[in-house]
């Protein structure tokens, strides 16, 4: 009911000619006789009515007038919309023994009885009551209105009906306001005619001024509501505003007495002046607002902050330029756009001879280069050029076997020599091209390898990147295809472990499952060759070597097989059909299994390779037949990736433009950024950016130079395995302290396959940075080195040559082949007994319940009413 509102009475005419009805039904429905004395009689229940109805008439007059003071009835007897309602009207003429019987309070007579000088009494006091609180209500309104402070409480008024708390809460916010306003104008005058005043004066003045705003709101804070206090700070924040933020008048011309000081300080900071234009001056200005008025200290933080976003913007802008001018059309630089190439595309599906006929050419001409996806590639290549009569030098990164009179060179594509002129060149495995970790290498050799003939080997997916870019240099591009010269076919059934025969590669997709497929099959008698991506070339090519001569029976494989591995393999079984990437799975592609599958047959020794899966694959034998029949859809992206000599430029561009330079980290992040010329994108530069901060974080003052800096960031560290990457920072801490790295020997008697494993990776790593640095900081005996490191790969052969122990993972106890857990006996039982804990407290039992006693049965609890017996009135009616 909204306050404005007073109910309305009820008919007392009516209800008095109803008396005797109403009479009969109470007593009908309390199971009252007839002549019951709990019932008033009638003429009893009229005196009573009459009575009510002056009572209730008199207060609904008075409360027509001041309806904001109903609240107060009922904090002092009931509230007023029950008290008049026609159903406690008529509780109070026949039954009850006073007004207001939940606090007996103004009884009707005495024992029961009715008295008229009692009722006038009670008329009196309501009379009474209403003058009270109707003079409160008026002093209250006085006070607010006429001679309001902010020292006046709300509890200090004498009435505290609704419409004076509302009345007091708007003066008081009327008030504040208004002193605010007053005092900002103050302070706007004060401050307007002190401008040439020192800037910290000038501070002190408006720091002054919102000493006293906050001084106003933080007297109103319990006194108003939160909403209003809210709003009120609101409105006096806006005012402000408007007459000290940037860009009003007072705030421009205090702006215009600022900027000469902080020029003062691009000055004393080696930045130009002009390097902050007009324009971003008032940016900065209006990104202030009210802190414009600071103190000088404060101004000259805050635009230390502003100078060097602004510098990031523009060196950003210089940057991009140059990338923009660079990468738009990258391929023109290069100097093999002096020459018109014939790029010969050996196309078709694995064991199908493409890689012999490009090498056949390669050995043929005067001179030559061979690029591979791999070291064990690049290895193997080596020896083949050499024993077709081209005299052949080996370039990885982590060795060079220079044969002295060589006309050829086989590396890793990554080390491709750009600075020499070849009769020929091949470039393997062309569909890496769209490999979004490496295929910046592959893109980098089709454009720039200066060879009027150039042959690159791939399956047919590559086609259309391969002619586009050919096109974009104005190469000729011609195609020779080819088919399998072995049939290859797909078993009609999965199969199980024990089903697994002589010539069989299992492939799995992690080193884990290599090593439990090993041990299972060297259980059943199986001699086992086994191949992941952890594994050196050297060790790899040893492994293939033992399957190839027949002295293993199996070889256990990651997709590691799926290139650079010529074997004899008859039967590829999957294992599974998708694999784990960071702990997220992934199905793999159908290119994928093509490569993997084209594996089994081989020339001569299995004219025809067959293909299955463990019977754990779903639908294992259905999607392999999908992949092999399927058309491979033409990749749509060649990838490009950052190089030494466009940061370079970057840099160069930015010390023109009076910018300082990007760290390599910012130059890798906005390269990765850019937007390339259709079909070319940006290789995934995560792992690169976090090595290059690593380096930025270790060369704390600035000592390696951009060379070396991008060098470490190119580092083949594997951020996979801790202990390669805490090897590769001890490496660049002691480069930038300009300390002797020293080689630590590997024990190569050590029987620990996961610490020969790490060792060798750490030995590769030392030799890449050695040589990427001409060996600078780096002191060993290469002799000794190789030596070394050639004893662990043969101890690390012998170990996974020999049967697998199972060991318990928690103490390392060897284990019995008949083992069914992980861990030994011991240590189970110690796991067991240490998990058993004090057990809880309580029982089932132990389960506590709460009891409310029933409310006592009365008028309004529910149950039956008590009543008192009514005497009637004997006396005479006024």
């Amino acid at each position: 009911m909204a306050q404005s509102e007073v109910p309305s009475l009820v008919d007392f005419d009516e209800v008095k000619n109803l008396l005797e009805t109403e009479r009969k039904t109470i007593l009908k429905i309390n199971s009252f006789s007839d002549d019951d004395d709990y019932v008033r009689s009638v003429e009893d229940a009229e005196i009573i009515l009459d009575f009510i109805k002056e009572v209730q008439i008199s207060l609904h007059t008075f409360f027509s007038e001041f309806p904001s003071l109903i609240p107060l009835f009922g904090k002092e007897y009931t509230t007023f919309y029950d008290f008049i309602q026609r159903d406690n009207v008529l509780d109070l003429i026949f039954l009850d023994d006073c007004m207001f019987p939940e606090q007996e309070r103004y009884y009707f007579g005495q024992d029961g009885g009715i008295s008229l000088n009692i009722m006038s009494l009670h008329q009196k006091a309501f009379f009474e009551w209403m003058q009270k609180v109707k003079s409160n209500h008026v002093k209250s309104q006085t006070k607010i209105l006429e001679s309001f402070s902010l020292s006046l409480k709300v509890s200090d008024l004498d009435c505290q009906c609704l419409s004076c708390i509302a009345n007091y809460r708007t003066r008081l916010r009327e008030f504040i306001f208004e002193s605010c306003q007053e005092n900002i104008q103050k302070a706007f005058e004060k401050i307007e005619s002190s401008l040439n005043l020192p800037i910290e004066e000038i501070g002190e003045l408006y720091n002054n001024l919102q000493k006293e705003l906050d001084k106003s709101l933080f007297k109103a804070r319990n006194k108003l509501k939160r909403s209003s206090l809210n709003r009120l700070e609101s409105q006096i924040k806006n005012n402000l505003s408007d007459k000290f933020d940037y860009p009003s008048d007072l705030a421009k011309d205090h702006a215009r007495n600022i900027i000469p000081h902080l020029r003062d300080w691009l000055n004393n900071n080696e930045f130009s002046e002009d390097l902050i234009e007009d324009h971003e001056y008032e940016k900065f200005f209006s990104q202030l607002g009210s802190n414009l008025w600071k103190g000088k200290k404060y101004l000259q933080r805050e635009f230390r902050k502003f100078v060097r976003a602004i510098v990031v913007l523009k060196k950003k802008d210089v940057s991009s330029k140059i990338l923009n001018d660079y990468l738009g059309e990258f391929w023109i630089h290069s100097n093999a756009r002096e020459i018109k190439r014939k790029i010969i595309y050996h196309m078709g599906p694995t064991n199908s001879g493409k890689t012999y006929h490009a090498v056949e050419a390669l050995s043929k001409a005067k001179t030559g280069c061979y690029l591979a996806p791999l070291r064990l590639l690049a290895g193997e290549l080596y020896d083949t050029l050499n024993e077709k009569g081209a005299k052949t030098t080996l370039l990885t990164g982590e060795e060079v076997i220079e044969n002295e009179g060589a006309t050829h060179f086989s590396s890793t594509i990554e080390m491709a020599r750009f600075g020499e002129i070849f009769d020929c060149c091949v470039i393997d495995e062309i569909q890496m091209i769209t490999d979004k970790q490496r295929g910046w290498a592959w893109t980098r050799a089709l454009v720039n390898v200066y060879s009027p003939e150039i042959h690159v080997c791939g399956d047919p997916s590559a086609y259309e990147m391969v002619k586009e870019v050919a096109d974009l240099c104005g190469d000729e591009l011609i195609v020779k295809e080819y088919t399998r010269m072995t049939e290859l076919n797909v078993e009609p059934k999965p199969i199980v472990v024990g089903q697994l025969e002589k010539n069989d590669a299992l492939i799995v997709f992690s080193r884990r499952n290599a090593l439990r497929f090993k041990r299972d099959l060297e259980k059943v008698g199986f001699k086992v060759s086994i191949v992941y991506g952890r594994l050196s070339p050297e060790v790899r090519r040893e492994q293939a070597r033992k399957f190839d001569e027949g002295e293993t029976d199996i070889i256990v494989s990651t997709d590691a097989i799926s290139m650079g591995m010529n074997l004899p393999i008859r039967r590829i079984v999957f294992s599974t059909l998708s694999k784990f990437i960071d702990g997220h799975e992934f199905i793999i592609s159908q290119s994928e299994i093509k490569q993997i599958a084209g594996r089994a047959g081989r020339f001569k020794r299995f004219p025809t390779g067959f293909v299955t899966t463990l019977t754990k694959v779903e639908n294992g034998i259905k999607e392999i037949n999908d992949a092999l029949t399927a058309n491979l859809a033409q990749s749509t992206q060649c990838m490009v990736g950052p190089d030494l000599d466009i940061f370079n430029k970057v840099n160069n561009a930015l010390d023109d433009n009076n910018l300082p330079g990007l760290k390599l980290s910012e130059f890798l992040r906005l390269f990765h950024t850019m937007d390339f010329k259709k079909p070319f994108f940006c290789v995934q530069l995560k792992e690169m950016i976090e090595l290059a901060e690593m380096v930025e974080d270790t060369d704390t003052e600035n000592i390696l130079t951009t060379s070396e800096i991008f060098g470490f960031a190119c580092a083949p560290v594997n951020q996979g395995l801790l202990e390669h990457v805490q090897y590769y920072m001890w490496i660049l801490s002691h480069y930038v302290k300009s300390q002797n790295i020293l080689n630590e020997p590997i024990d190569f008697k050590s029987s620990d396959i996961d610490y020969l494993e790490t060792s060798i990776k750490c030995v590769e790593l030392y030799q890449w940075l050695a040589r990427h640095f001409d060996n600078k900081n780096f002191l060993f005996n290469e002799a000794e080195l190789l030596e070394n490191k050639g004893g662990a790969v043969d101890r690390l052969n012998v170990l996974l040559s020999e049967k697998i122990v199972p060991t318990c993972s928690s103490c390392g106890t060897k284990l019995t082949e008949k083992h069914k857990f992980a861990i030994c006996e011991d240590c189970f039982q110690q796991r067991k007994f240490s998990r058993r804990g004090p057990r809880s407290p309580g029982g089932r039992n132990s389960k506590a319940a709460a009891f409310k006693r029933g409310a006592p049965a009365g008028k309004n609890s529910g149950g039956k009413a008590t009543f008192k017996k009514k005497r009637k009135f004997s006396g005479k009616k006024k």
